[in-house]
């Protein structure tokens, strides 16, 4: 096991009615002018917006609003809403909604303190030294970013789409109450399943240590996922199961499943240059085409790790562990359909020629390799991937 450091500061507030905390929470950190940033129209249609801003307006909690978010976020709203927080000289802010809300809120938190363009921290030209506190009321089971140290931005015009890491972009605190889930669609609900799972089987795949914790809290908050997933698939009002799900999202993405390993996620970098070049594919829909795919080009070389995962988290029993490993391969890509989704690329309109742009994007145009610890992938590899979901 390596050497770690575990440390999630950030607080947990779940269940029915615990937004209607909000107004107090805030108060209590001693926090004066907000910033609400927030989606496009759910937060009308929910109602959201208005019983925060009642509840802050009962705390005389001064705020500004910045909505109208979308997902595979856009480097431009961070701009934006940065602007307006800068002129109202906020010192706290709250997101309203999902993973795309949560990160233009994070990155305007560490922006709000630096000179030069928001979009160097995602592009790795500087750290960030300093951020302003911010919380979460989570609307969507999906990304994990409410407890997170990630925030992943887009800049669509140049094919761009990365992530940067710091543990001060991590929220103070989350509410996290199901029924807000309930007005997702079906799609929505999917594409959150689908991420939920690939957080936590990214890190899975690294390199463990024999009887690694974090590998057997893995293989249980999969099968949680499943068995959830199809409790939905069979009742979307389901509020039991949202609950467990929206709870697996964000232990799926704050570090647990990954004690005493590396964290690396490869699937995650091919996904990245797809929705960067192609930003109307959902960050899920396009890690249900990816990781079956790349499951398949490592399977065979990591035949041990992929066996346990067919018997501890599908119950796949086959004496050959080769074709139980594949056979888990194919189990998952039967949930995927099962949810709805696509398994291709050229459902998403990427066309052949594509195929040769996605690779370079996602190796910088052959200057890097994708990191694992069995073997990273080059351009050819992560074309030949490209390729076999095609």
């Amino acid at each position: 096991m390596d050497n770690f450091t575990f440390h999630v500061r950030t607080k947990l507030f779940f269940g029915d009615d615990q937004q209607l905390k909000i107004g107090e929470i805030i108060k209590d950190y001693g926090f004066k002018k907000v910033l609400i940033v927030g989606g496009e129209k759910s937060l009308i249609k929910n109602g959201l917006l208005a019983l925060v801003e009642s509840k802050l307006n009962e705390n005389m909690i001064e705020y500004v609003i910045y909505k109208g978010v979308s997902p595979n976020p856009e480097i431009k709203f961070v701009r934006e809403a940065l602007k307006l927080a800068k002129e109202a000289q906020i010192d706290f802010i709250l997101a309203l909604g999902g993973g795309s809300v949560i990160d233009v809120a994070k990155v305007v938190s560490v922006s709000y303190f630096y000179d030069g363009d928001p979009l160097d921290f995602n592009a790795h030209k500087t750290v960030p030294k300093k951020a302003l506190p911010l919380g979460v009321i989570l609307t969507h089971s999906a990304a994990g970013s409410e407890m997170s140290t990630s925030a992943v931005i887009s800049d669509s015009k140049n094919n761009f789409k990365q992530g940067f890491n710091s543990q001060l972009i991590r929220p103070l605190f989350a509410i996290e109450n199901p029924k807000y889930t309930l007005t997702l669609s079906p799609f929505q609900t999917s594409v959150g399943i689908v991420d939920i799972m690939m957080h936590t089987l990214e890190r899975y795949f690294n390199k463990s240590s024999v009887g690694l914790l974090s590998d057997a809290f893995a293989e249980a908050l999969l099968k949680n996922v499943i068995e959830n997933a199809n409790y939905l698939i069979a009742d979307p009002t389901n509020l039991d199961a949202r609950g467990n799900i929206m709870l697996a999202n964000s232990f799926s993405h704050n570090g647990v499943t990954g004690m005493g390993k590396e964290q690396k996620m490869p699937v995650h970098t091919l996904e990245h240059a797809l929705s960067g070049k192609f930003p109307d594919v959902a960050h899920g829909a396009g890690l249900a085409v990816l990781f079956p795919a790349w499951a398949r080009y490592y399977q065979k070389l990591d035949t041990e790790k992929f066996d346990r995962f067919a018997r501890n988290v599908f119950n796949l029993q086959y004496q050959d562990k080769d074709i139980n490993g594949k056979l888990a391969i194919k189990a998952l890509e039967a949930l995927f359909m099962k949810l709805g989704l696509s398994l291709n690329l050229q459902s998403f309109g990427v066309k052949q020629e594509d195929l040769i742009v996605l690779a370079n994007l996602a190796t910088k145009n052959g200057q890097s390799e994708i990191y694992h610890y069995i073997r990273p992938l080059n351009t050819n590899d992560a074309l030949e991937i490209y390729q076999d979901c095609f």
